[in-house]
């Protein structure tokens, strides 16, 4: 039995918590996306207004499209926009992910910011 082994790299952890509900689903798209990205169940990248998820991890269709779309969980909001390269309308977000919350001081303590 022969193996292949394809490097592709490190992975982002785009959750600012380890509870959170995805759902498999088959990326669509012709090249590489980047996880935080907002897609549909139709394995397409989306607006916020119109996403089903957010991709948890990056994924290449090309070596293998299947994925895990987070549809409840807490997202580190600055990681996972940088990372995608996108900007989330948060506030359309959480009307078509109402599971969904965005968190954008991730590492903050209360003491910081007295």
């Amino acid at each position: 039995m022969k193996f292949k082994t394809t490097a592709v790299g490190g992975t982002v952890e785009i959750l600012a918590a380890a509870d959170f509900d995805a759902v498999p689903f088959t990326v669509t798209e012709t090249d590489a996306v980047k996880a935080g990205t907002p897609m549909t169940l139709q394995g397409k990248k989306t607006a916020s207004a119109s996403a089903d998820g957010i991709l948890l991890y990056d994924t290449d269709p090309a070596e293998n499209p299947n994925a895990a779309l987070v549809v409840r969980g807490i997202i580190d909001q600055k990681k996972a926009e940088k990372h995608a390269g996108v900007t989330y309308e948060a506030a359309a977000l959480k009307t078509a992910v109402p599971g969904i919350v965005l968190r954008d001081n991730v590492g903050v303590n209360a003491a910081d910011t007295e």
